[in-house]
């Protein structure tokens, strides 16, 4: 059963197109193809749109995509199935797709699951394979670059994290948000109560850690340095409008 708190209107794919689409010259002509799938343990809406994502992060190597679990399915009571506390959810995870529907959208905007959200300026059901392709097909460039390396460091090896671009694009993006977004590769939990009681479900991407790395002004640094994801693990970089604004540019942890 998928949860729906709130929905706002549906716009149609042109009015989205423009809105995915880049104002600001770009310093990368490389496409900018970011997927963020909210979803739960506790949510039957919820496995295919999980299935979805594995396929196509199993098929198109140029998608960045990461899987957060939300929590407000954890107390809900199925029957007498009861419920289900998702091992992956957290509060926070919740809070920034609450964010994301009050920061405004195309598409079908909400808090519900499962909800997928391209480039952190559409929205749709996870599961609706066509309407996330096409938004896929129309999103725009990066604004910046953004170079992750493995560095030497004193206590080993660290990722070495670079955002750049000329002096007028990185006066377009002052006052953006950059963050690392940690994940587990993939996981596979028996569900024992709630509405997918009794499957095995298996997950992709799943997000465990969210770190802001700072905001870009004219006295923040460009570069970072951040711990080396442990195995099994990976994470992508994000260069975002505010915490929950358009995304501006963003990478993969090699």
């Amino acid at each position: 059963m998928a949860m729906k708190i709130s929905v706002r209107r549906i716009l149609p794919l042109t009015v989205v197109a423009a809105m995915l689409h880049p104002a600001i010259s770009t310093a990368s002509e490389q496409p900018l193809r970011l997927i963020e799938l909210f979803t739960s343990h506790g949510c039957s809406s919820c496995p295919p749109a999980d299935r979805l994502l594995g396929e196509l992060l199993e098929n198109d190597s140029s998608l960045m995509a990461l899987e957060y679990h939300v929590d407000y399915w954890d107390t809900l009571v199925h029957g007498g199935d009861g419920s289900w506390k998702d091992p992956f959810s957290s509060p926070e995870f919740t809070a920034r797709q609450r964010a994301y529907f009050a920061a405004g959208m195309a598409g079908q905007a909400g808090v519900y699951t499962p909800q997928v959200v391209v480039n952190g300026q559409f929205a749709t059901v996870g599961s609706d394979r066509g309407r996330l392709q096409r938004a896929l097909e129309q999103v725009g460039s990066q604004q910046l670059d953004i170079g992750i390396d493995e560095i030497s460091a004193a206590n080993g090896r660290e990722l070495g994290i670079k955002v750049q671009g000329s002096a007028a694009q990185l006066e377009a993006v002052q006052g953006a948000s950059l963050s690392l977004v940690r994940y587990i590769d993939s996981a596979v939990t028996p569900v024992t109560a709630g509405e997918n009681k009794d499957l095995k479900l298996t997950n992709h991407h799943i997000v465990h850690a969210v770190e802001a790395l700072g905001t870009l002004d004219a006295q923040s640094p460009l570069s970072y340095a951040v711990p080396v994801p442990a195995p099994d693990e990976g994470c992508v970089v994000i260069l975002q409008q505010g915490a929950s604004g358009p995304v501006l540019a963003a990478a993969e942890c090699p």
